[in-house]
């Protein structure tokens, strides 16, 4: 696991009794068909190193490794009747940050992973800002699994307020240099989004 490269730039906001309820949760998806891949690797780092960034409310949950389980996925109907599944598609749904990781898989994201989306309920995404995490062998490859995935995400309810972070194989070797300015330039953004999504409570009635 990568170490905290960077002391936090975003100052937590305070917490009142009507404000945003804490802690936030990140939990990260891998789509990768092998296991123990780079993607997951990276994955990890990008969730790591953005909960070190946006500060102490926010909580790094499990990694959902999706090969893992994998024939659950493709049963259809009776995907929601095996645990691991069912605990990975609670996790993402009541997750305030989801950084989703793919390999460009045939010009495209994987169908691990659209399978994956496809159990999730509509909607299941709404309340959550996704951060899509993309892997290339070629630089002329390098966007194509992210603009796939967007809409998908966006179908689900998910918000995507900034760029995915987009990463060519050889970017792994040195991948936290490769996440600094990123994680720097878009930190504040996901945060803010995370706050403007918390559902804003019932006031209380007068007596």
């Amino acid at each position: 696991m990568p170490s905290a490269a960077f002391e936090s730039q975003v100052v937590p906001q305070a917490v009142s009794e009507d404000g945003p309820v804490w802690p936030q949760s990140v939990v990260t998806v891998v789509g990768n068909p092998r296991a123990g891949s780079r993607t997951a690797a990276a994955a990890a780092s990008v969730a790591e190193l953005l909960a070190s960034e946006l500060g102490t409310p926010y909580r790094i949950d499990e990694l959902i490794d999706l090969v893992t389980f994998a024939p659950a996925i493709f049963e259809g109907d009776r995907a929601k009747d095996h645990p691991a599944l069912e605990n990975a598609i609670d996790l993402v749904s009541s997750a305030s940050v989801i950084v989703i990781a793919t390999p460009v898989y045939k010009g495209s994201y994987t169908g691990l992973l659209k399978s994956f989306l496809d159990v999730l309920r509509p909607g299941a995404l709404a309340g959550a800002v996704v951060v899509p995490v993309t892997v290339s062998a070629a630089p002329s490859h390098k966007l194509l699994a992210d603009h796939h995935l967007r809409p998908v995400l966006a179908e689900l309810g998910a918000s995507v307020p900034v760029p995915g972070v987009i990463l060519e194989e050889r970017d792994l070797e040195d991948l936290q240099v490769v996440l600094s300015h990123w994680i720097r330039t878009n930190a504040g953004i996901i945060q803010a989004t995370t706050i403007a999504l918390q559902p804003v409570a019932e006031p209380t009635p007068a007596r």
